[in-house]
């Protein structure tokens, strides 16, 4: 066994170090964003108003790069927080800052261009928060977590200066990872640990204006789960054929940019996985804030 580790990590090394001789510069994407809103009103409102605070933040960076003719890699992370204080409309004071945003979603794709009509790929995905509060007794950091291992083919639709669609299809693996979770039955704390296979569908669409000062995003995630640890645990109950439905991600981002460093931005969210809630789940945001983006072909 530690023969065929080594043996992994060489080959691992001597491939990094050979791409690495023949690979084309980064191609490197970062745009961050800061925005927040404040409203107060003084002691002498009559009609029971009450002021707020909210503040946000998102990063997104792509980072790619042609390791070779045959090798292309791209890692993607996507970071956001955000939190909401309001103001009792009777005493005046202020609550604790709440989360309204939270999310680390990073991926590594390394696909093999045969310049066909699809392009063999390999993926890893994890998708975390920052704070985990939905346990009112302890404060869980990094948690929940889900990893996705998927391998299958892709295709470019559109790659242009303002355009960029692609799509993927391939068989996955998910592991669903929940640390310190409390079993209410027996008061213990641990991890609890999902897995399951089955067929993953990603569209991600990025469109823009020559001068750059007008961005749409869209992404679009589908899984279908085949099979699942949970499906033994969960039969005979009403959930038992809840990991069965397929889990759908959308999301949509607008951002004007103005003068380089002020940003209006519009986002509109889709969620569905009954093994949460058994209808979609949407959010809309509205923003006003700073930007800034860089970009190195």
């Amino acid at each position: 066994m530690k023969i065929a580790i080594s043996a992994c990590f060489c080959s691992c090394f001597i491939f990094t170090l050979a791409a690495g001789l023949f690979a084309e510069p980064w191609k490197i994407d970062i745009n961050a964003n800061v925005a927040t809103t404040l409203n107060s009103y003084s002691d002498n409102w009559t009609g029971g108003e009450a002021g707020s605070f909210t503040w946000g933040s998102q990063f997104l960076g792509v980072a790619e790069r042609q390791l070779n003719p045959k090798f292309n890699t791209k890692t993607t992370l996507k970071m956001q927080f955000g939190q909401t204080a309001t103001q009792d409309n009777t005493s005046k004071a202020w609550s604790v800052p709440k989360k309204s945003t939270d999310l680390i979603d990073g991926e590594e794709l390394l696909r093999y261009t045969l310049d066909a009509w699809v392009d063999p790929f390999a993926s890893v995905r994890a998708i975390s928060e920052f704070v985990d509060e939905s346990d009112s007794m302890l404060t869980r950091y990094g948690n929940p977590l889900e990893l996705t291992e998927a391998i299958g083919v892709s295709r470019t639709l559109k790659k242009s200066e303002t355009a960029y669609w692609s799509t993927r299809v391939g068989g996955a693996a998910r592991q669903l990872i929940d640390r310190h979770r409390l079993d209410t039955a027996t008061g213990v704390r641990k991890t609890r640990v999902i897995n399951d296979g089955g067929v993953e569908f990603d569209m991600d669409l990025k469109l823009e204006n020559k001068r750059k000062w007008t961005t749409f995003l869209s992404s679009l995630r589908l899984y279908e789960a085949l099979i699942s640890s949970e499906a033994n645990a969960e039969k005979g109950t009403s959930a038992e054929n809840d990991w069965r439905y397929p889990h759908m991600k959308w999301e949509n981002t607008l951002t004007l940019t103005y003068a380089k460093y002020i940003m209006l931005n519009v986002s509109a969210y889709a969620y569905f996985d009954k093994d949460i809630k058994s209808d979609i789940r949407l959010k809309e945001t509205f923003s006003v804030g700073l930007t800034y983006s860089y970009s190195k072909k």
